[in-house]
């Protein structure tokens, strides 16, 4: 069997890559159940296969301990480098001792000279299979995310940075009535990959396209990466456990490349509607996943501040008016009820009162109209389209002082339609509102008329929802002519994803020199990520 270094897929031997990723499969060669590690471990069962080898569940014959062994694979085993880098990293993982971080235990080498690792055994799920079934409950995933912090900063504090930080390396323990307690799964290991010459790599970058932080994809020296780098990581799994999706969606490598490093990943309220009650929520996710490292938490402990600050704010469902406020006061007063018995007689008297006010209102308007002088008969004729037969009595029998003859009085005069502009902030708050709410049917003519009206914005907006097939069929074709429209109008915004569009052959017709065009004139406008993927198309030539 063989297994994807990437996204830990299996593959009969026979097949040389993955068909998600087309990362180079590596080996595995299974151990019987009973076979003795070194007169110390008996191996048990299979556990799995993972992208740096294999796992299995064995019993320390001298304590009656169960551990996990994890076998490096024969690739990696033959890579001198990985190796010394690994026994490093190990090391520096054995002094890590930390509730929520899998304890690593022991470093050797099996009878073939296969090295493995010892680890604590943790009974339980992944974080991987427990969101199977999409999101998860908002205090679950905080509690998952505070535990995740904390092993964190123990190890930050050893100076030891993950790298890797991902659903499949957090491991859920408890269950059967005990707390469940999230627990960092393969410190000390995803460093080592770094130096790994025979892995398959993403661009040149070993890493997990849907987690890593833009320092990350850019190619920053491990030496340089700090523990932001997991932050971002772990905000991308908390917006995962929160709306039951990742941040960014792509096909293939360049398009995780270009959302890490140029788009903005939506709230998990736009998402998930019912998560706007979280006071904070959006906020901390959004910092967690900024793309400049200044803008997130410096630490794993501001972390655990700002997810412990989180709070649900209830719905108040009921808002005090001028009117059943006050009535709402006086029956408590008159009725000695509890508050929420008073508010109901509050509203029925406010009702009443409301019912009071408005028959008055009719009776002055009644007797006002009763003021004025009746209206003639020829007036009280059809002004719109007056019968062919009476229009001769329309005529005045003598000369009117004042009024041109063949010119209709003043009080005959037809009222010119005031013709008002549509305000188009409003109609694109409108819009956005009912969208965060996933009301795409109700958002999507506001969002056109606003287009339609020259907003280059809400055009880009229009363009995004075919993109994306929001309350419309995926349309990428009808979306570039909206970014194109939408550029036009001043969009810098839609420019670049224009021109990533010509540049992917997304929609259009693949056009590099056309695309490096539409990013030459972002560019040129002061946006940043449009002069970074025109330098990439220089720099890679691919114009």
């Amino acid at each position: 069997m063989k297994t994807c270094p990437l996204c830990d897929a299996a593959y009969p031997n026979q097949q040389s890559n993955c068909d998600k990723d087309g990362a180079l499969l590596i080996e595995s060669r299974d151990l019987e159940p009973g076979t003795v590690i070194r007169g110390k471990y008996r191996v048990m069962r299979l556990l799995g296969h993972g992208g740096m080898g294999t796992v299995y569940l064995a019993e320390h014959i001298m304590l009656g301990q169960q551990r996990a062994l994890k076998f490096i694979s024969s690739e990696l085993s033959q890579d001198a480098r990985f190796l010394k880098r690994f026994r490093h990293e190990a090391q520096g993982a054995i002094k890590l001792r930390h509730p929520n971080v899998v304890e690593v235990v022991d470093l050797d080498q099996a009878e073939d000279g296969s090295p493995y690792i010892a680890m604590e055994y943790v009974e339980g799920e992944d974080l991987r299979h427990a969101l199977a079934g999409g999101a998860i409950n908002v205090e679950r995933a905080l509690a998952i995310a505070r535990g995740i912090a904390q092993g964190l900063g123990a190890a930050h504090a050893k100076g030891i940075v993950h790298r890797d930080v991902k659903p499949e390396n957090i491991l859920l323990a408890g269950g059967n009535g005990a707390p469940e307690t999230s627990k960092l799964l393969d410190f000390g290991i995803a460093a080592s990959q770094e130096s790994a010459t025979s892995v398959t790599r993403t661009r040149g970058l070993l890493l997990t396209p849907p987690y890593a932080a833009p320092e990350q994809w850019q190619g920053m020296a491990s030496e340089e990466l700090d523990g932001r780098a997991d932050l971002y990581a772990l905000g991308g799994v908390l917006y995962e456990m929160l709306t039951g999706q990742t941040a960014f969606h792509s096909q293939n490598t360049e398009g995780w490349m270009h959302r890490h490093l140029h788009e903005e990943p939506q709230p998990p309220s736009r998402l998930r509607p019912e998560l706007a009650g979280w006071k904070g929520l959006d906020a901390l996710a959004l910092r967690l996943l900024a793309k400049d490292r200044e803008q997130r938490p410096k630490d794993a402990a501001e972390l655990v501040g700002l997810l412990d600050a989180v709070r649900l704010v209830p719905s108040e469902g009921y808002q005090e008016t001028e009117i059943d406020g006050p009535a709402a006061r006086l029956a408590q007063k008159i009725a000695g009820e509890s508050p929420k018995t008073a508010r109901l007689w509050g509203i029925w008297l406010g009702l009443l009162a409301g019912g009071l006010i408005l028959a008055v209102v009719a009776v002055w308007f009644i007797s006002q109209r009763s003021k004025k002088p009746a209206i003639s008969a020829v007036q009280s004729t059809s002004l719109d389209q007056p019968q062919p037969e009476k229009a001769a009595n329309l005529k005045p029998s003598s000369p009117n002082p004042g009024v041109s003859r063949g010119t209709k009085p003043a009080y005959l005069e037809e009222p010119k339609p005031i013709v008002q502009k549509p305000d188009i902030a409003k109609i694109k708050e409108r819009a956005e509102a009912l969208e965060n709410q996933k009301r795409y049917p109700e958002a999507i003519p506001l969002i056109d008329q606003a287009c339609n009206a020259g907003d280059g914005e809400a055009c880009g907006a229009m363009a995004n929802l075919y993109h994306l097939g929001h309350g419309v069929a995926k349309d990428d074709s009808r979306a570039a002519d909206l970014y194109t429209k939408s550029c036009n109008e001043g969009s810098k915004v839609s420019c670049v994803n224009l021109g990533y569009m010509y540049s992917e052959g997304i929609g259009v017709v693949k056009d590099r020199p056309r695309a490096s065009m539409i990013y030459s004139k972002a560019c040129d406008a002061g946006r940043a990520e449009a002069c970074d993927l025109l330098g990439d198309m220089y720099m890679y030539s691919v114009r």
